[in-house]
């Protein structure tokens, strides 16, 4: 009984820190490769990108995983579709319907091998004018 509270402290405050350290990384990577990500219409990134930052904007149409801190967003554009990989949860609360900017590195689907994803340091709503 006596070491019940400290591990009971311990299984709330492991999540917490982190996912913080996860969040800081991110926005550390996202600031690392802004300069390097060129933009791209969803229809022009390719598996033969693999490895490449870049920067995709479009419209949530699907979000998967968001229960695990871990979502998958499905993003459109007017050229295609294109699912976007997180391995924490963004720092503002993306829904379905929301325009979206996604700063990323170019991956292998792990869903559907024969397309590209995006591992995601960072997906920000589209300021609208």
């Amino acid at each position: 009984m006596l070491f019940a509270i400290p591990a009971l402290l311990a299984l709330l405050l492991i999540p917490m820190i982190l996912a913080w350290m996860s969040r800081k990384t991110l926005n550390e990577a996202a600031e690392q490769n802004t300069p390097q990500a060129k933009f791209y219409k969803i229809a022009k990134v390719t598996q033969a990108m693999t490895g490449q930052a870049v920067s995709i904007s479009g419209k949530v149409k699907k979000i998967s995983f968001k229960w695990l801190n871990r979502p998958h967003f499905h993003i459109e554009d007017l050229t295609g579709q294109i699912r976007v990989i997180m391995f924490t949860s963004p720092a503002e609360n993306i829904q379905q319907g929301d325009e979206v900017e996604v700063l990323g590195v170019v991956i292998k689907n792990f869903f559907k091998r024969s397309d590209p994803a995006i591992s995601a340091v960072s997906v920000k709503k589209r300021l609208k004018p």
